[in-house]
């Protein structure tokens, strides 16, 4: 593993003539997107057709790739967007009694959070629902200060720290007026927990980092975790969800989406390394392929997704990877107006 500082240079030893013409990598980029949105938009679109429940996986995700894929100039997909998020309020809607009692919904905080998150993404404005779903985070919160999962399935449903940063991102997007007193308190709690909070996994890593920069934490203390992030990097450019497991597309587009959001530059040799492993491991058919580690605790179905009993974690790996590399400018533009 290499340390990459963040305005350090490229310590690989790789020469510079190796890498591909600013030119070419877009071109690549381009053609990885061009191959890979329609899958996870399609993957989207005919989730509800077999579930009426919310799926951060199905919704929340693909709808991160789509927006952050539009704010680089792609085809706008406000109809999906609009489609999903109405999915997504409406299996929340259904549950207002459960959501205000902060009991009976699957997945616990982490369902709540994401759902949160995908409603954001499409911009849907605060209402009796949203309203609900921070009062269910303000109710389950731990004494301890973090949002407990209710299974683990590795990698979306395994971190506390991720269920806790997605937890504060909603209540701070989505708290009342009247809800503002108790969020203040819950956020206070929350940031004291994640200060020391135990990591056990990249995606721990990866997430505290977010987690500093929602936190608005001093500058030493999210450059040390994204020190910490840029550490685990591999020799092949990616990240992986473990530290005895191989790099993927999930781990390393989660890393490198989590990196530019917190602030670092796509350009960083490290960000591009992770670029590079990106489009060398996206498949013909423009997806990426994940192996699960989640025992199944429902029927199986298949959604018409890549990769058979793998496509539940294949296709959010996909969605990371595609708003990673719609995340790096285009030539000319800088970092946050491509």
């Amino acid at each position: 593993m290499r340390v990459l500082a963040q305005d350090g240079p490229d310590r690989t030893g790789a020469a510079s003539a190796t890498r591909p013409s600013t030119a070419d990598a877009e071109r690549r980029i381009a053609a990885a997107l061009s191959r890979g949105l329609p899958l996870v938009q399609k993957a989207a679109a005919n989730y509800p057709n077999h579930r009426d429940c919310f799926s951060c996986h199905h919704q929340t995700l693909p709808m991160l790739a789509i927006v952050t894929a539009q704010a680089r100039g792609i085809e706008p997909q406000e109809d999906l967007l609009h489609d999903q998020a109405e999915f997504t309020h409406q299996s929340f809607q259904a549950r207002i009694e459960q959501l205000n009692r902060g009991e009976g919904i699957g997945g616990r905080a982490m369902t709540v959070a994401y759902g949160l998150w995908a409603l954001s993404l499409a911009d849907w404005p605060a209402d009796e629902t949203t309203e609900a779903m921070v009062t269910y985070l303000l109710k389950t919160q731990a004494e301890d200060g973090r949002w407990i999962r209710q299974t683990e399935r590795p990698p979306l449903e395994e971190s506390y720290v991720t269920s806790t940063v997605l937890a504060v991102r909603g209540i701070k997007r989505y708290a009342t007026t009247t809800q503002m007193a108790d969020s203040k308190a819950s956020i206070a709690k929350a940031r004291e927990w994640l200060n020391s909070a135990p990591l056990k996994s990249h995606e721990d890593r990866v997430t505290q980092l977010w987690g500093a920069h929602l936190f608005d934490a001093e500058a030493k203390t999210i450059e040390s975790a994204r020190e910490s992030v840029l550490q685990a990097q591999r020799d092949d450019g990616g990240w992986g969800q473990l530290d005895d497991m191989a790099s993927d597309a999930y781990a390393t587009g989660q890393t490198l989406w989590v990196l530019q959001a917190t602030g670092f530059d796509p350009r960083h040799p490290a960000y591009r390394r992770g670029v590079d492993f990106l489009l060398q491991s996206q498949r013909d058919d423009g997806s990426w392929f994940v192996a699960s580690r989640s025992k199944p605790i429902q029927t199986f179905f298949d959604n018409g997704d890549p990769h058979g009993k793998d496509q539940f974690i294949s296709t959010p790996a996909a969605c990371w990877a595609l708003a990673a590399l719609a995340a790096v400018p285009r030539p000319g533009l800088e970092p946050g107006t491509h």
